[in-house]
């Protein structure tokens, strides 16, 4: 297995840069393949690991960044916890997160209007080998993508082709109940509560050091 490339992005003040040294921390005890952790960011004086931004995109689009980087590629969102090994998420086709806690039968459909209604993709996990095609073809207009879309999830999902992750990898914390599912290896604390706002869960106190 050749070398890992692990990215996550921490742009703006959402996110302290504790996130990004805890995740990184979970990284090097989950993940056993050789890798080395960039983060994409607007204060690169923060890291000595750092990849600065650039293009001056909005917020999270510049999680679309990561795509200019081939080989063997791996991207978190800050707001995961890692739990177990995250070894099988490493993919050579593009592969996101299926949103499985998401009920089809709820869903918001707008024909025309792919910015609004529901999402069934998520990037907050992503896997490549070489998906450069993303990045080039959303810089082709990118105040075009970022007015059509209300972010990169609908984007990756209505402009590109992909793949899912199996089951039993990753899952939404919050929509399982605040429980830890000890069996998958991801958490996602998308939305609300975030991370630091769970200090007394256990899956806090015991994984996001």
């Amino acid at each position: 297995m050749p070398e890992i490339k692990v990215f996550c992005v921490n742009v703006g003040d959402k996110y302290s840069a504790e996130y990004v040294y805890k995740l990184k921390s979970a990284v090097d005890r989950y993940l056993t393949f050789d890798h080395k952790f960039y983060v994409y960011t607007d204060n690169p004086q923060k890291y000595n690991f750092s990849i600065k931004v650039e293009h001056n995109l909005e917020t999270w689009w510049n999680k679309l960044l990561v795509f200019e980087n081939t080989g063997s590629c791996l991207y978190f969102d800050l707001d995961v916890i890692i739990h177990n090994s995250v070894d099988a998420l490493i993919k050579n086709s593009f592969h996101m997160v299926n949103p499985s806690w998401k009920n089809p039968a709820n869903a918001k459909i707008l024909p025309g209007r792919p910015d609004l209604g529901t999402a069934f993709t998520n990037s907050s996990v992503m896997s490549w080998s070489d998906s450069r095609n993303i990045l080039e073809h959303f810089l082709q207009d990118p105040e075009m993508y970022m007015f059509q879309y209300s972010g990169d999830d609908r984007y990756l999902h209505h402009e590109h082709d992909y793949n899912l992750f199996e089951e039993g990898m990753v899952y939404s914390y919050r929509n399982n109940n605040f429980r830890i599912k000890n069996d998958h290896a991801v958490a996602l604390f998308h939305q609300k509560p975030e991370i630091h706002e769970c200090l007394d869960h256990d899956i806090v106190k015991d994984h996001w050091k």
